[in-house]
């Protein structure tokens, strides 16, 4: 079961990230459950078949001091350890990156938050498995991003959606693993979105065919997946297949600031519920 996807930055390839409130309900769901307040838990992380070594880490601050705080939650590694190597090997365009940006003299011993620009961003897809602290890690890497890129370029971003590598006999093998690769991480991060929403459309706050006792909502790409490569949950929003196929067709403008909609014809629509974007 999909958890989170990080953006790779220093920090991830040196100690460690944190995992957001939001996606707590789904460590709770995974065989073993949470980590307790104040616990650290021994944990494996599977890159390709290998098992890393981390902890899991619910940190013990005072709850009567910051009464009614949620738990922090963090994937914590040392820096000289097997993982942080294998990060900086797996995502060298990011690392490279920072640490030319930290070691420019203006930068040396200042305190600082390094951006990485949106065309180099890579990303960690951390997953549960059916085994008890044991978690699977998948890297989008910057080369990963591009053959994807080249291999979507000429597809619409429904065809992009609807994608079946099974079934596509002009794809190469090449282009079938990546292209299966992705769509199985996107269609994961799409689906721990539908439980986090308990199966709600986010435009109307309503359960698509409960009456029926079916729940029928899809995982929508705020800005087309072919265009910006971004399926992180910052780009995906769940709603029904008619608001669905409403945006593709008239496609409108989404503004973050107020997160909402802005169609052609002059009508603006707010998103009702959200539990995971950010203005």
């Amino acid at each position: 079961m999909f958890l989170y996807q990080k953006l790779i930055d220093r920090s991830t390839m040196r100690q460690g990230f944190q995992i957001p409130v939001e996606f707590h309900n789904l460590l709770k769901a995974m065989p073993g459950g949470m980590s307790k307040h104040g616990e650290t838990r021994s944990v494996k992380v599977l890159i390709d078949g290998v098992g890393y070594d981390v902890q899991l880490k619910n940190q013990g601050f005072d709850r009567k001091k910051y009464d009614g705080h949620a738990d922090v939650i963090q994937i914590r590694y040392n820096e000289g350890s097997a993982l942080v190597k294998r990060l900086r090997e797996m995502f060298c365009s990011t690392w490279s990156y920072v640490e030319s940006i930290k070691n420019l003299p203006e930068n040396i011993n200042r305190k600082f938050t390094i951006r990485i620009p949106e065309e180099q961003q890579e990303f960690l897809a951390l997953s549960t498995t059916d085994m008890p602290n044991v978690f699977v890690a998948d890297c989008i890497t910057a080369a990963v991003k591009a053959e994807v890129k080249t291999d979507v370029s000429t597809m619409s971003e429904l065809d992009f959606e609807t994608f079946e590598p099974r079934e596509d006999k002009n794809a190469s093998i090449k282009q079938m693993t990546r292209l299966q690769k992705i769509r199985h991480i996107d269609r994961s991060i799409g689906d721990s979105l539908k439980r986090l929403y308990d199966y709600c459309c986010q435009m109307t706050g309503e359960k698509v065919g409960e009456p029926y006792d079916v729940f029928v909502v899809e995982a929508h790409h705020i800005i087309p997946f072919t265009e910006s490569m971004n399926n992180d949950t910052s780009n995906i929003i769940i709603i029904s297949p008619s608001y669905h196929r409403i945006i593709h067709k008239a496609k409108p403008v989404f503004d973050r600031p107020t997160l909402s909609f802005h169609f052609p014809n002059g009508l603006v629509e707010k998103i009702k519920v959200n539990k995971h974007l950010k203005v």
